[in-house]
């Protein structure tokens, strides 16, 4: 294992210039697990040996391999070497919101992205809700129909919405990729006009997806939920949301 992690540094990673070295270090090795190309479980190479591949002392690889531990990216094991940890839900759901993040402005891909997991979400969240859980949708859904004229306060309870599904789950991982991105969501909402046709449509659309979570249907659920985001994203993607 040791060679292969040894073998894809040496490929994808380069030289740092002379300037916050460490810190360079740290975000060539974060940049390559979010790639795929290092994963859970691969062991880096000896110090000495990385110090070569970024062409620095072994100090700087030492308070790189230091940040990268702090971060729980990385985890020494005295003995036995530094390895790549990334079974921690927080460093999951942080490493996939970054790459959602560098591809915000590709807004079809992010919708595509929403119609792959949020189903999923929905569906769970018929599941596994609480009476609680419901409880706290059914006040943001009130508060959609209070606010549809309200275009900063729509757009809040909308993604309210959505995090509350989430967390809905009982997954940790779901809520937190979930809470992640949804910063992410709110800044390409700001793209595009709000209207009320389109707080009809998000009020419509999460009264639907509750009616299946109370009734404890997945499938409807699931189904709703996709149906809802493909109705959204459209609008979203062409800009052609009638006023």
């Amino acid at each position: 294992m040791v060679e292969k992690s040894g073998d894809r540094l040496k490929q994808n990673l380069q030289a740092v210039a002379k300037i916050k070295l460490h810190e360079q270090i740290v975000e060539q090795v974060q940049l390559l697990i979010e790639k795929g190309r290092l994963k859970h479980g691969d062991q880096l190479p000896p110090e000495r040996e990385l110090a070569s591949i970024f062409k620095v002392s072994r100090h700087t690889v030492r308070e790189a391999i230091r940040i990268l531990e702090q971060k729980e990216v990385l985890r020494s094991r005295p003995g036995s070497g530094t390895f790549i940890i990334m079974d921690d839900p927080a460093s999951v759901a942080e490493f996939l919101a970054k790459a959602i993040f560098k591809e915000k402005n590709t807004l079809a891909e992010i919708f595509q992205f929403r119609e792959l997991l949020e189903p999923q979400i929905a569906g769970l969240a018929a599941q596994n809700a609480t009476e609680k859980d419901i409880s706290v949708l059914k006040d943001i859904l009130n508060g959609q129909k209070r606010e549809l004229g309200n275009t900063l306060v729509s757009k809040e309870l909308d993604e309210r919405f959505h995090l509350a599904l989430a967390r809905a789950t009982g997954n940790s991982v779901l809520f937190q990729v979930v809470e992640l991105f949804g910063h992410i969501v709110i800044q390409i909402r700001h793209e595009y006009a709000q209207s009320f046709y389109r707080n009809q449509l998000s009020l419509e659309g999460h009264r639907k997806i509750l009616d299946a979570i109370k009734a404890r249907d997945t499938k409807a659920a699931n189904e709703l939920m996709a149906g809802h985001l493909h109705t959204i994203g459209k609008l979203v993607v062409s800009s052609n949301v009638p006023k």
